[in-house]
């Protein structure tokens, strides 16, 4: 199967439009909240464990 060297390929396209500002103020704004997610869940976990322990 010939493929055509002008036009990228998915993937490439994909990395291309990551690489847009835009995007990576998006893709870091999701990652932060992802990241706040795991540690309020972590802290929970934590003091459940805990409180469970001192009762």
């Amino acid at each position: 199967m010939a493929t055509c060297e002008d036009r990228p390929n998915l993937v490439e396209r994909v990395v291309l439009k990551l690489g847009e500002p835009k995007n990576q103020a998006r893709l870091l704004q999701v990652a932060w909240k992802i990241s706040l997610l795991m540690m309020v869940l972590g802290f929970i976990i934590i003091l459940k464990t805990v409180s469970t322990n001192l009762m």
